[in-house]
Order: C-alpha cells, then structure tokens, then sequence
C-alpha cells in the first residue's frame, strides 16, 4: 500500500485532490429550475439553479433521513433544492428554510446542515473551491473578455470521462518531446513561464515531415497522410490557472483570413483512478471579414480532435515516479514540484521561487 513515506509528492497518495477552483459545469448546461447530479472528488454533489439565477452546489444527501437531492421528484422551489423524499427544502448556503409538515424547524437544520460548496460562475462556465481542509479562495481566476452574446459567443463543449489523473494532463505543458510523436510538427519555440498559481507555455510549432501524428478514432474526418498536416510557425499561449483549468489562446493571420482562438481545457477528478477531461472552445474573425460559412464548427472538431491527440495516451499510459528524463525532455521535475503544492496542508502550500522563465527551444 502507498503510503506518504513512500512517495515523493502528496499527488501520488490516493485520496488527495488538488486544492483549487475545479469546473463542474459550463453555464449553458444549467437553466433556471434545473437539477444535477454530480460526483466529484470521490463524493457525491448536487448542483442547481434557482429562480434568481444564481447556480449553488451542495453535499448531496439530505441531512434528514439521507435522500439524494438530486434523485427522482427532485424539483427547485424559489431559490432552495427540494428533498423529493420529505420536502425539506434547502437554500444555496445549505441551510433548512422550509419542512411542510413541522411547526418548526430544527435548530441544527438551519444552519450548516449541509455543506454549501464555493462556487464561481464566470467566463460561461462554474467552478468550485475544492480544499480538503477547508479553507477559503487565495487566488481567483481570470476573466476572458472574449466570452458572451456581446462578444464571440458561448463555448462548443466535449467532454470525455475517461481512466486517467490530473498529473498525467497537467504534464503536457511542459513536455516539449511529444510533439513529433503526437502532434505532427516540431516546436520552433517552446517557453514555460512559472508564477506561484500559473504555469504557461508559450508555443510556436512548425512542420517536420518526418513527423507523426495521434488521431482519435472518434475523428470525425480521416487523419492526413504523414508528415502532410498542416503547422504555420504562429505563436501560441497556454496558461494553467491552479492545477487544473487551463487557457489557451491560438491567433492566425494571412491574406485570406485572420481568426483568434479560445479554449478552456480542464479535467476534474471524480475519484483516484478517473477524470471528466472538457476542451470547451470559441473563434472569432480579427478583423472586419466574417469568417466562412460552418469555420466555427469546423474548427471546433479540430481543435477537439488536436486536444485528443493527447488524450490517447493519457488512457494508456502510467504514472512514472522516477522517470528516465533526458535534456530535451522540458522542466517535468520543476512542474511536478509547482503541481504539488496544491496537495500539500495550506501551510507548507508556500512556493518560494520567483517567476521563471524557461527556454526548452528557441531558433
């Protein structure tokens, strides 16, 4: 059995999540009135949306005689869930604001009955604090201006659950070597930026004909002969924020068309041995032409499919503690050392090194 002498980082010991926001939905997949059922961090939750608007999560099982609030006759009423089994109805802070048959409400009811998780709603998507301690936010996500009606649009979503943990995902970011192999191209550039809560990659990728590339065999179109897919040498961003939201932002350019990109890739934990695994993505024109005729579409099942490259071999690979690294390989360690810190007590969480950047390529 693993146990915390044994290892080298508190990610390797099961049981242990990573403190930090964590999407469990994106705001499209929730209107006013609705329900869902949700098992995250090997627990069982309940999301909903009340007549405000305002999206709550909560420990899923009533407090009265165990129901799950999210069963069968689950049903919203005002701003509090209501118990299908007896109609306890409970409000976004967890607390007992109704019984139809009691003259009155138990003290111990209303208040801290159930546990009402943090929760943030922005960008178009809905986030929780996860911190097995606890604890409260210390750092925020940022906005992306380019989200809403107003703006590109809402997000074109595919999520995957699949057999997997978040530090096989996490550590593409800093694995400069796998893109011949996975992505048909070689990286001309290739920078990571660390911070104390981001890790971003800075990425221009050109071609190699003697490159391969991964396809999902759910593509939706057939993979181009070898050394044949397309790269343009444009520089790319990808930042995560915490360990397991990441940004990513692609821009492109020329005479016929110019378009930006925005994806949010993140994975959420649902126990030690799986991940829902989400690429949720938008693209706008840069300039004043409208782009072509099914672009956002077409390029959204691009992107999803150039994600799930990656996602092959996160479902078959394993977690080495040890691994033979070589000098091409990229900062594994120093990421490995950054991700840990999110699974370690709130008082040794500290990162006492200053922003750093590293060159992997350059040239």
């Amino acid at each position: 059995m693993t146990t915390a002498t044994q290892v080298r980082y508190a990610f390797e010991i099961p049981g242990i999540f990573a403190r930090g926001w964590h999407i469990v939905a994106f705001s499209q997949e929730l209107q006013i009135g609705d329900v869902k059922s949700l098992h995250y961090f090997d627990q069982d939750l309940v999301l909903f949306r009340g007549e405000s608007g305002i999206a709550a999560v909560l420990d899923a099982y009533c407090p009265h005689l165990g129901a799950h609030l999210g069963g069968t006759g689950s049903k919203i009423v005002g701003d509090t869930i209501r118990c299908p089994f007896h109609g306890w109805q409970f409000n976004g802070e967890g607390a007992c604001t109704a019984i139809p048959y009691a003259k009155k409400i138990p003290e111990r009811a209303r208040s801290g009955a159930l546990k009402a998780w943090r929760v943030v709603e922005k960008n178009g998507f809905i986030a929780v604090w996860y911190d097995r301690e606890g604890g409260e936010p210390n750092w925020e996500l940022p906005d992306i201006p380019e989200w809403g009606p107003s703006a590109w649009g809402d997000w074109i979503i595919n999520r995957e659950r699949m057999v997997a943990q978040g530090r096989e995902v996490i550590e593409n970011i800093v694995d400069v070597g796998h893109f011949p192999s996975v992505h048909g191209g070689r990286a001309t550039q290739f920078d990571n930026i660390f911070t104390p809560f981001s890790v971003t990659q800075e990425l221009r990728m050109g071609p190699d004909p003697t490159a391969t590339a991964i396809y999902p065999v759910t593509m939706p179109y057939a993979a181009p002969p070898q050394g044949s897919a397309p790269h343009r040498n444009e520089l790319s961003r990808a930042t995560y924020h915490g360990p397991s939201i990441m940004y990513f932002y692609m821009t492109y350019k020329s005479a016929e068309i110019a378009w930006q990109s925005c994806w949010v890739n993140h994975y959420t934990p649902i126990n030690d041995t799986e991940i829902d695994l989400t690429s949720a993505i938008m693209v706008a024109s840069l300039d004043e032409k409208p782009l072509p005729s099914g672009f956002r579409e077409g390029y959204a099942k691009m992107a999803i499919a150039a994600f799930g490259q990656d996602a092959e071999i996160w479902k078959t690979k394993i977690y080495r503690a040890d691994p033979i690294l070589c000098d091409g390989d990229g900062p594994i360690h120093k990421l490995r050392k950054w991700y840990n810190r999110f699974y370690l007590p709130r008082t040794e969480e500290a990162w006492d090194e200053p922003a750093e950047r590293i060159s992997s390529v350059r040239g």
